[in-house]
Formats: structure tokens, C-alpha cells, sequence
């Protein structure tokens, strides 16, 4: 998409201040991100037998990562302006680099959950504040394209974590896939620390300006995190869950690990394509449910079809999944004026949050309940249904004012 030239763009400086660097260095960090999250998944049985813990044990360690956002996203929603965007994810990926560092020397599961929930704090701020700069920076058409580099990431580092680390598990003990994620998280830091520009485009806030959600706002902001959050969790889930799922179906952990990091590495593709279509007048919307559909039918087919098939229905599912993925993303840009988009995203990410922190936790629970491998996969299926519901509301919400 078009990037506005930066006067001196052809000294260090002048790059440091061009989208293209800001946009890179956003890549960088969800890429992080994405491997902060998925370092319990990647070590998976033997954090299991480290910890002895159960499944629902597990899927609650994995939820623990977006634990603060459900308590501390509307109060840091309301005070991001004094906090200051760039200041805060600076801060926000320090913590990150923390609690991957304790959680790698954790002895107990006290100290493995602690490290987890500093995590949490800073993703929290990351995601709140990279979010709010990435809308402030991109307007209109322009959104689409900003938020599929925003979004690219995240799936990317978790299928890099998820086909590469596994395997070192066995020599270097579960820790390794935390200290990789520390490693990954200093790079992301060093990045957005040098990357300056572009200044934000939202229109000014005026002091008539009322700050205060209108109801319509409040109930779309609502509608729309819950949309992301289900988007999310039954991602999360998948990409936790079915590499067991395949494994208890006769799977070795390399061939699991391979046919489930397909969902991931398939968003290379999709979300760039995605985002190109969303572009297009009248495409988003038809592409959003039928993409999905296809989604959930190959997610449903991953626990019943021969084994053989899982790496093709993995790609199946991540390419469907990934093609609508900015068009949710982008829906909170769309529910609120900017001037109020701070206090916005305080409530999307109060949704988005519980989401994230209860699908990972639900998951495990029913795999311990129902003593099926299987069960965490079709529930992640039913989530991604739900997502599509409401975005269909929220469309409807949208054009009836």
C-alpha cells in the first residue's frame, strides 16, 4: 500500500522515521509476541510430566498469558495518553523479557505461573498500546494493509516456536522455548526503540470533544472484542491442542508438530491476500463468511479424517482462516471515533482478554472431562462459529446507526 515519502529518506534517520520501519519493527515484536505465547506449547509433554501437570492445568497455564488484560484493559485503556504509546510498549516487552527469564527458571509451578503472568502484564500493554498506534498511523483504505502486517506476525512467530523448538526439548529441557522467546523479545525491543515514525494521523481531539463512549460505541466496542477474542481463542486452542490430538491418533511429535505449524505458516500467504481483497468493494464481507465456513469444515475434518490428511487439512484451515483475519481485526477501528479510541480499545480488550484467558482453560477441562484428545479441536471449531455470528451482528449493528 501507499507509504507517504519521509523528507531525507534515503539517510538512516529519514528510514528510521518511514512507515516501512515502523511496519517492520511491528512485524518483529508479534512475531515475539508470538513465540512468548506458544513456549509452553512448544514444550509441551515434558512441561506436562516437569509439573505434573493435568491438561487443565495446562490450557490454564496457557490462558494465563492474557490473564491481567481481563482485569487491567479498561483502566489502561482510560490512562494511555499519559502513559504514552511508545513509552508503554517499551515497558510492556521489558516485562515480557522478565517473565519468559523466570519462567525458564522456575523449580515450582508457583514461579512457572508468576512468569507467566508478568507475561501477561506485558503483553497487556503491548498489545493495548501497538494497537492504538497502528490505527492512529493508518486511516481508510490504508487500514487493511497496515493491520495484515500487524496481524502476520503473531501466527508467524508461533509457527516458527511450534515446528522448530519442539525438537530441541528433548537435549535442552522445556526451558529452552522460554529463553528463545526472552532472546526474541530483546530484538523486538531493540527494534521499536529505533523505529520513530510515522507521526499519527487522527484528527485532533478538541477540548469540546466529548471522550465518553456513545452507547452505540460501547456496544460495538463489546460485539467486536468478543468477535476478536473468539477469533483468537479458537486459534489458540488448535494450535495448542492438536498436536496431542494428532500424536494420541498415532502421529510422531515431528510429524504432529509439522502438520499443526501448517495452520500458521499458511498466513503468509493469506492474510497479504486477504487484506488485498478486503480492499475491494463488496468482496469483504462474502469473503469473511464463506473463508470461515471452510475454516471450521477443515478444523471439524482434522480429528476424523485419516491421519494422512492432517498436514493438507491444516493448510486448509490456516489459508480460510487467515484471508478474513483483517477484516476482524480492523472491526474496532470502525466501532468508535478516534479521539475515542483509547477508552475504546479499554473496552475491546476487556472482551478480547477473557476470551483469550477462559477458550485456552475450557479446552483443557473438557479434554480431562471427556478423556478425548479430540474434544479441545471441536470446541475450537464451535468458537470460530460463534466469531462469525458476531460479526455478522456487528455488521448489521454497523448499518443500522
Amino acid at each position: 500500500f501507499p507509504l507517504r515519502p519521509v523528507k531525507g529518506k534515503h539517510t538512516k534517520m529519514g528510514f528510521l522515521k518511514s512507515a516501512t520501519a515502523f511496519l517492520l519493527a511491528v512485524f518483529i515484536l508479534r512475531a515475539a509476541l508470538g513465540a512468548m505465547f506458544q513456549a509452553p506449547g512448544a514444550a509441551g509433554p515434558a512441561l506436562v510430566e516437569a509439573f505434573a501437570l493435568d491438561w487443565a492445568g495446562f490450557g490454564t497455564l496457557i490462558g494465563l498469558f492474557w490473564l491481567p488484560g481481563l482485569f487491567l484493559a479498561y483502566p489502561l485503556g482510560l490512562l494511555a495518553r499519559r502513559l504514552g504509546d511508545r513509552r508503554g510498549v517499551l515497558l510492556g516487552l521489558l516485562l515480557l523479557i522478565l517473565g519468559a527469564l523466570v519462567s525458564a527458571r522456575a523449580d515450582v509451578v508457583a514461579l512457572l505461573v508468576a512468569g507467566r503472568l508478568l507475561m501477561g502484564l506485558g503483553t497487556l500493554l503491548v498489545i493495548l498500546l501497538l494497537t492504538k498506534m497502528v490505527q492512529d498511523r493508518f486511516i481508510g483504505r490504508d487500514l487493511f494493509p497496515a493491520m495484515a502486517v500487524y496481524v502476520l506476525g503473531w501466527p508467524l512467530g508461533i509457527a516458527a516456536a511450534q515446528a522448530a523448538l519442539p525438537g530441541f526439548v528433548p537435549d535442552h529441557g522445556w526451558e529452552f522455548p522460554y529463553l528463545v522467546a526472552a532472546f526474541a523479545g530483546g530484538l523486538a525491543l531493540v527494534a521499536i526503540a529505533l523505529a520513530r515514525g510515522p507521526e499519527p494521523r487522527i484528527v485532533p481531539i478538541c477540548a469540546s470533544t466529548s471522550s465518553a463512549l456513545t452507547r452505540a460505541e460501547f456496544r460495538r466496542m463489546c460485539i467486536a472484542g468478543a468477535c476478536w477474542a473468539l477469533v483468537n481463542g479458537a486459534y489458540m486452542v488448535l494450535v495448542s491442542f492438536a498436536p496431542p490430538m494428532l500424536m494420541a491418533r498415532g502421529l510422531g511429535l515431528a510429524e504432529a508438530s509439522f502438520a499443526t505449524s501448517l495452520i500458521s505458516w499458511s498466513n503468509l500467504l493469506a492474510v497479504p491476500a486477504g487484506a488485498w481483497l478486503a480492499r475491494r468493494a463488496g468482496v469483504a464481507g462474502p469473503m469473511t463468511v464463506s473463508a470461515t465456513l471452510l475454516a471450521m469444515l477443515a478444523g471439524f475434518a482434522l480429528p476424523i479424517a485419516d491421519v494422512a490428511w492432517a498436514p493438507s487439512l491444516g493448510l486448509l484451515h490456516g489459508l480460510c482462516y487467515a484471508l478474513p483475519i483483517t477484516i476482524f481485526s480492523a472491526l474496532a477501528a470502525e466501532a468508535v471515533a478516534p479521539e475515542r479510541r483509547a477508552r475504546g480499545l479499554g473496552v475491546y480488550f476487556v472482551w478480547f482478554y477473557a476470551g483469550c484467558t477462559g477458550c485456552p482453560a475450557f479446552a483443557g477441562w473438557l479434554r480431562d472431562v471427556t478423556g478425548d484428545a479430540t474434544a479441545p479441536v471441536f470446541f475450537a471449531v464451535a468458537a470460530l462459529g460463534g466469531a462469525l455470528g458476531l460479526y455478522v451482528w456487528f455488521r448489521r449493528d454497523l448499518v443500522r446507526g
